[in-house]
């Protein structure tokens, strides 16, 4: 499958067609996995809007202006110097080579953030079978990364009144001062002090020594959960962590990030900070809340993985063994990953899903921004609509993914399509690929939902429904099928919906306290938000 999909191979002329059926183009990130033309160096790029030179056929030679190319996109005449580098249809592009894994006063740092760091929750609500279940599932995670991925470096934060990493080379604990608890900026500057004793170690050397550590974990007092993400955060930025693993059953009640009682910074605003944090650090944080009949406010601490591209779950004891099995066994495609779509003029971005929240406004002004980590089941969706009537009988659209691969090295890959434009509806339907539409209008219910206006998300559903089913009897007959399957699905989602409703009226009475059944919809509004056609087509065919 391609990495850049089309809603059809036709685009609307102008806004009047078809204007009640979002065009949308979808960038499957699983496809980075796929081997295509790589060249070592930089694409050649227009200087206004960075559209790549995509074939030489484009230079022209003038003896006033010498070597250039007129851009494809926005127009801009752009003179060529030093060795011509195009992208074509398809590139992989590396810009930066990768480094050496290296070793220093702080301890190894992996080259490509090839490591796992555990925040355990052992406050004295996990006492029994939670932590039994945890200290099973880890210990099985680590024996599977030390076979399929032994190279990965694994630390262990263990987190209740107090806050303790560990030197894992020796077991020895390593303290967070509680006197820093209160302040972002003073677990910073504590866990800083203590780096030299912190220390990541390598799994397929170490599993044995890695699940004793597990199995001597303890239950006791608080839970100072936010502390334990910041210090969590500093140690991700100095060791180059590409994934922290959040494990907590209750709700955090010490320290900054607490969700209970007056607050200086609340804990909604913190979490989403110490998401962009990690965004910035190109850092996955999954959170894997563990039911036990109290509320964790898992709405608020799904911010992290929602910034940072990471899962959240919420499981019984029975259920974790799948949960950590999974986060363990997926691999990150790509780290610091940035995204831009290029379209020519006329073309302009309506909306954008797939992303988190607080850059989704940026992909939708800038055409492109910052989306943090992929994996293979990621997907990201434009909207796209003609600002004018677009007179041109074709138009060239182009998407540059820039991001940091599992060796470390910084790459582009350039994909660019070319769209015929008609303004007959009929063309449109002929190729028309109702699956792009509807998992970007799933994506978006899911958005709805976790702003809390589930009423929005089902009728965007219904409408987008609706509007396929008018046109499904005038369709050719391949794509009366997809649409079928597309309603199918659809119907499926809205049904979800419904049942978060139901479920949240049955809820104790004042609903501003958190409760099992808002960690419920919280973790199933994310996954909504975040939905890959794969996962929901591929369903129903199994269906």
């Amino acid at each position: 499958m391609p990495l850049l999909r089309t809603s059809s191979k036709t685009f609307p002329a102008s806004k009047g067609v078809m204007s009640d059926i979002p065009y949308v183009l979808r960038i499957e990130f699983g496809e980075l996995a796929r081997e295509t033309t790589k060249i070592v160096g930089k694409p050649i790029a227009c200087h206004k809007c960075n559209g790549f030179l995509i074939s030489t056929d484009q230079i022209r030679d003038d003896p006033k202006v010498g070597r250039h190319f007129l851009c494809p996109f926005c127009g801009t005449l752009n003179v060529i110097e030093g060795e011509v580098v195009a992208a074509g249809d398809e590139t992989d592009f590396v810009i930066e080579l990768p480094p050496e894994a290296t070793k220093t006063a702080i301890g190894e740092v992996s080259a490509g953030g090839r490591s796992f760091l555990a925040l355990i929750d052992v406050s004295g609500s996990m006492a029994g079978e939670n932590l039994s279940a945890v200290k099973r599932s880890l210990t099985t995670s680590i024996d599977s990364l030390a076979v399929n991925a032994p190279d990965t470096m694994f630390g262990l934060i263990e987190f209740e009144s107090t806050v303790v990493a560990r030197d894992l080379e020796t077991g020895h604990p390593v303290e967070l001062p509680t006197s820093s608890f209160m302040s972002l900026k003073d677990i910073d500057e504590a866990t800083k002090n203590l780096l030299d004793k912190i220390r990541l170690v390598h799994v397929g050397k170490n599993a044995d020594k890695l699940k004793n550590h597990v199995r001597a974990l303890r239950d006791q007092g608080g839970t100072a959960l936010g502390p334990a993400v910041a210090m969590a955060s500093t140690i991700s930025k100095h060791r180059n962590v590409g994934r922290v693993v959040l494990l907590t059953d209750g709700l955090a009640n010490e320290g900054i990030g607490a969700l209970e009682g007056y607050q200086v910074t609340p804990g909604s605003k913190f979490y989403e900070n110490i998401g962009r944090r990690f965004l910035d650090l190109g850092t996955a944080v999954d959170v894997v809340g563990i039911a036990s009949g109290g509320g964790m406010e898992l709405k608020t601490l799904g911010l992290m993985p929602e910034i940072t591209g990471g899962t959240m779950y919420y499981v019984t004891p029975n259920e974790l063994d799948r949960s950590l099995s999974e986060l363990a066994g997926s691999a990150m495609l790509g780290r610091d990953v940035e995204v831009k779509l290029v379209t020519p003029a006329g073309v302009k971005v309506k909306d954008a899903s797939g992303a988190s929240r607080v850059v989704l406004d940026e992909l939708k002004k800038k055409s492109g921004g910052k989306i943090g980590v992929v994996g293979e089941d990621h997907e990201l969706y434009f909207e796209v609509e003609p600002s004018a009537k677009i007179n041109d009988q074709e138009i060239p659209i182009q998407v540059q993914v820039a991001y940091t691969d599992n060796d470390g090295a910084r790459r582009v890959r350039a994909v660019t399509t070319r769209l015929r434009v008609s303004d007959k509806e009929e063309e449109i339907m002929k190729s028309l690929d109702p699956t792009v539409g509807a998992t970007f209008v799933t994506q978006k219910a899911g958005e709805d939902a976790v702003r809390g206006d589930r009423e929005k998300g089902k009728k965007r559903l219904s409408a987008f429904r609706s509007a396929m089913k008018a046109r499904a009897r005038a369709a050719p007959a391949p794509v009366q099928q997809m649409l079928e399957k597309a309603d199918n699905v659809l119907a499926a989602e809205e049904e979800e919906l419904v049942r978060q409703e139901e479920r949240m009226r049955e809820a104790p009475a004042g609903g501003a306290a958190p409760s099992a059944a808002a960690d419920m919809s919280a973790v199933e509004n994310l996954a909504q938000m975040k939905r890959s056609s794969k996962k929901i087509f591929e369903d129903e065919d199994k269906a």
